[in-house]
């Protein structure tokens, strides 16, 4: 995929919906966004100077797996998927221009969830779901829900 072709991604809910935010996930390209309540300060961020071509890519996962995520198991999804985002961010600092390595980091956990899927016949209910806090100094904290411990 050329960066020319990239620039062309658009799916039909980004003209009333340009960045992601759903699933207990925020995606933004709003570098000092914060959360204004309760329930945006629970969502993991994602912050990205790719958010339209993450959000892209979020919805087209979305509508690929629309008839297998209901609430049991939606919030897990789409963490799972975050969280590589963020990982991969993290790790790729600063950000490089080419958006291709942090989609294909993405879409990698999405295809680790068709190989969950074709084992075990289910998406399981909240697999693997994180749960984000601030600390007492604001910043995000994610643990997970089984373990009780920081993920990092």
């Amino acid at each position: 995929m050329s960066a020319g072709s990239l620039a062309s991604l658009h799916h039909p809910e980004q003209a009333h919906m340009r960045e992601w935010s759903g699933a207990d996930v925020r995606i933004t390209s709003d570098f000092i966004y914060e959360p204004l309540n309760f329930i945006e300060a629970h969502d993991l961020l994602v912050r990205t100077q790719h958010a339209r071509l993450l959000t892209w890519l979020f919805l087209e996962v979305r509508d690929a797996f629309v008839h297998l995520l209901d609430a049991s198991n939606k919030y897990g999804f789409f963490a799972v998927l975050a969280q590589s985002a963020v990982q991969h961010l993290a790790a790729n600092q600063p950000e490089p221009d080419d958006p291709r390595p942090l989609l294909r980091i993405v879409i990698a956990r999405a295809f680790d969830w068709l190989r969950i899927l074709r084992d075990e016949g289910q998406i399981p209910a909240n697999a693997e779901v994180i749960i984000h806090k601030r600390d007492t100094e604001g910043r995000q904290r994610r643990i997970n829900s089984e373990t009780e411990e920081d993920t990092h």
